[in-house]
């Protein structure tokens, strides 16, 4: 299933913030109350909500979230991207060493300086790409929190946040193995 059907299936009674980072940053996304929280995770037929979705994000679930080790395939995410309507309320691309730039490039030109935003660690070497791609709106990871309250809401909808994992993890590459498997 696609993206949009996904966010239009599970929550069109909510503010979609449709994010595009790495699972270990989901710590940056927890809020007092909890944000509604799902996972998208490809499959061969698009996206898929895995169950006991639709959750709370809590920094017990954002540590369980940071072991969750989906498949990524970057070539489906950014034709999703480019396919995407106003059925997102914004767009969060995580710029880690540089891999965001792809993601934004697939952003629909019209969603890009106004229903989307830049977010990474402690600095955006790659500002200037991004600002001649359209981007105009940027945040440290830490601070996003701090910006969602800012943004004007054009309704009384309670936010969701959509979270799809943009870096291919696996036991030679992270430094902390799920203890489940």
């Amino acid at each position: 299933m696609s993206i949009i059907k996904q966010i239009n299936k599970n929550f069109s009674d909510y503010l979609t913030i449709l994010v595009l980072d790495n699972e270990v940053t989901t710590e940056a996304f927890v809020h007092t109350p909890p944000l509604t929280w799902a996972r998208l995770s490809t499959e061969e037929t698009g996206y898929t909500m895995p169950n006991n979705y639709p959750t709370l994000l809590t920094r017990k679930m954002a540590e369980r979230e940071k072991t969750n080790w989906d498949q990524v395939d970057l070539t489906l995410l950014q034709s999703e991207i480019m396919e995407l309507k106003d059925s997102v309320g914004l767009i969060v691309i995580g710029n880690n060493a540089a891999q965001g730039l792809p993601l934004a490039r697939a952003v629909p030109q019209r969603l890009r300086e106004k229903h989307s935003i830049i977010i990474y660690g402690s600095s955006l070497p790659e500002k200037s790409e991004y600002q001649k791609l359209g981007f105009r709106q940027f945040s440290p990871r830490t601070e996003f929190l701090n910006y969602l309250k800012k943004v004007p809401k054009t309704s009384e909808k309670k936010i969701a946040l959509v979270f799809i994992n943009t870096i291919q993890h696996n036991e030679k590459n992270y430094h902390q193995p799920w203890t489940e498997r």
